[in-house]
């Protein structure tokens, strides 16, 4: 089982805040079934060059990595890139991928869209050799108009949903509409912590088990891996 969008690396963002929290973290996710698991640190362009924000991740894997034991998944490296103006023009963009892959996971603005945003990110996608994946959708859905929001999944990105999304009152309708309507192209537990913001896949199978059925659960991440396995670059 892949789980695409974590924060367990250890003092990178505001997610796991000690070395025994991420592997706490690694350990649930690995009992709860995933088996690779994607670090998809914050980063800010407003804030930090991308070089800095990879110095500083591989210095918090460094203090992790010693620790590491075969009750945690497989990690590979990311970020969670908040979208900014002039970043279809961004050639350092490339750098903060997926791990061996052309992915790259985008946190929409929790603002009003604009026709420009979508532009911008179409432009990114069209000439470059990424593929964006928009990171838990079902979050924008409040803030954005009924019109603006069923024009996101006419774009021609990928959609991540975030385990809670199936939980939650406000978004389980979205996010099982999404699994039939074959948006749903990856999925992660945006974990942050061991409390509030835990490893929670196994409440999206429960879910998703109970709604739909044990098989759906199965080809989902049977589909979600497949998807996966074909954005990796060859060398």
């Amino acid at each position: 089982m892949l789980d695409i969008h974590s924060h367990f690396l250890p003092k990178m963002d505001d997610g796991s805040k000690s070395v025994e929290m991420s592997l706490e973290m690694l350990r649930s996710s690995k009992a709860q079934g995933v088996t690779t698991m994607v670090s998809t640190s914050h980063f800010y362009g407003s804030q930090e060059d991308p070089d800095t924000f990879l110095k500083r991740r591989a210095k918090s894997f460094a203090a992790l990595e010693p620790h590491l034991t075969d009750d945690c998944p497989e990690i590979l490296f990311g970020s969670e890139i908040l979208y900014y103006p002039g970043i279809s023009q961004s050639e350092v963009i490339q750098k903060l991928k997926i791990e061996g892959t052309d992915l790259i996971l985008i946190e929409m603005p929790f603002v009003k869209w604009s026709d420009r945003i979508f532009e911008e990110l179409i432009t990114l996608q069209y000439y470059s050799s990424l593929r964006i994946i928009l990171a838990h959708v079902e979050r924008y859905q409040s803030i954005q108009s009924k019109r603006v929001f069923e024009n996101l999944f006419d774009q021609p990105f990928y959609f991540q949903c975030n385990a809670e999304a199936f939980t939650s009152s406000k978004s389980r309708k979205l996010a099982l509409k999404m699994i039939d309507n074959d948006r749903l192209h990856f999925l992660g537990t945006d974990c942050h912590n061991t409390s509030s913001r835990q490893p929670n896949m196994n409440e999206a199978k429960r879910v998703i088990e109970k709604k739909l059925s044990p098989g759906a659960w199965r080809q989902l991440n049977a589909d979600f891996e497949h998807r996966f396995n074909r954005h990796r670059i060859k060398e």
